[in-house]
This record gives C-alpha cells, sequence and structure tokens, in this order.
C-alpha cells in the first residue's frame, strides 16, 4: 500500500529545515558581499559591509614568558606497600625430562 502524501511530509522535521535556512543564508551573504558596490567604486568607511570586507588579521608582537621550573621535594616518605606473600612456587625445571625425543 502507498504512503500517503502527508506521511512523506512528516519525515520533514525542523532541524533539516534550520540546516537548508542556515546554508541559505550563507549563500546569500555571499552573493550579497560578491556584487556589493558604491557609486565612487571605492569602499565606503561607514558600510558595514565593506568594514567587514576589508578586516584584515592584526599583527602583535610575540609575548615570551620566563619560566623557571623549581624541583618539588616530597614532604613524606613513601609508604612501604607490603605485598601478600605466595603459597605456591612454579619452577619450570619440576617437570621430568622427556623420555624419548620424537625428532630422533
Amino acid at each position: 500500500m502507498p504512503r500517503s502524501l502527508s506521511q512523506q511530509r512528516s519525515h520533514f522535521s525542523v532541524v533539516s529545515l534550520l540546516g537548508v535556512v542556515c546554508i541559505a543564508l550563507v549563500l546569500m551573504s555571499g552573493i550579497v558581499q560578491v556584487a556589493h558596490s558604491h557609486p565612487s567604486g571605492q569602499p565606503d568607511h561607514d558600510c558595514s559591509l565593506c568594514i567587514t570586507a576589508h578586516q584584515v588579521i592584526q599583527v602583535v608582537a610575540l609575548v615570551t614568558l620566563a619560566l623557571s621550573s623549581v624541583s618539588v621535594a616530597g614532604v613524606a616518605p613513601e609508604p612501604i606497600l607490603k605485598r601478600p606473600g605466595r603459597y605456591f612456587f612454579f619452577k619450570l625445571a619440576s617437570r621430568p625430562p622427556p623420555a624419548v625425543s620424537a625428532t630422533a
């Protein structure tokens, strides 16, 4: 049974509509910035779009900090950890040697 038109439209959410509007705003602002001009042909210093388009990164002096590291001494000695002892010690030499070699 085919779905009705109203059921297909219910999948179009508000979030996807907001995404389409944001993409449209970015595209429109790019078109306006490219097509923007003044009668004199020079950028106007009172026009907010011209000020934004001609804004450059401000160069600042490099700030260096003279840091020194001081070694820190421990206030208290490290605690001695008592580990539990083993009740069973396994040695690899505990099995008897092989009687006959399989390759001989």
